[in-house]
């Protein structure tokens, strides 16, 4: 299956990842499964604004990277180049199991949403009101 080219289906699979992320806390799921959605909405966000904006679906999915490509086109998110790595720790530590396994706690948790959440806000959120 080939990703799409539609920076639309990107944001709305960006959302359906804070929306399941969301749900996971509400119902007190697993802190890591929290983040590790987080990490995938914000990836899914950024990958739909650089493709809205150059046309370009970018591979990977380290957030550091997308965010260093992304503030080249608005500086935005070169200031939240530190919010991104720190979502980004959460990528591989959550998927898989570990010798010595470092769980998220409940802040990091609730840092990660609140980060998802501005991030999506201002990427999708600013498209709107500009419509």
């Amino acid at each position: 299956m080939a990703d799409s080219k539609r920076f639309e289906d990107w944001y709305k699979k960006a959302q359906a990842d804070l929306q399941g992320a969301r749900i996971l806390k509400d119902h007190e799921g697993d802190n890591g499964l929290v983040a590790f959605h987080c990490q995938q909405a914000i990836e899914k966000a950024l990958k739909g604004f650089i493709l809205e904006r150059t046309n370009e679906l970018l591979e990977g999915h380290s957030l550091v990277f997308l965010c260093r490509r992304a503030a080249r086109l608005d500086s935005y998110f070169a200031g939240q180049l530190k919010n991104c790595a720190f979502v980004n720790q959460f990528y591989i530590e959550t998927r898989y199991p570990a010798d010595m396994p470092d769980p998220v706690d409940d802040d990091e948790m609730e840092e990660c949403l609140r980060i998802t959440a501005e991030i999506i806000d201002y990427i999708i959120g600013g498209r709107k009101s500009k419509e």
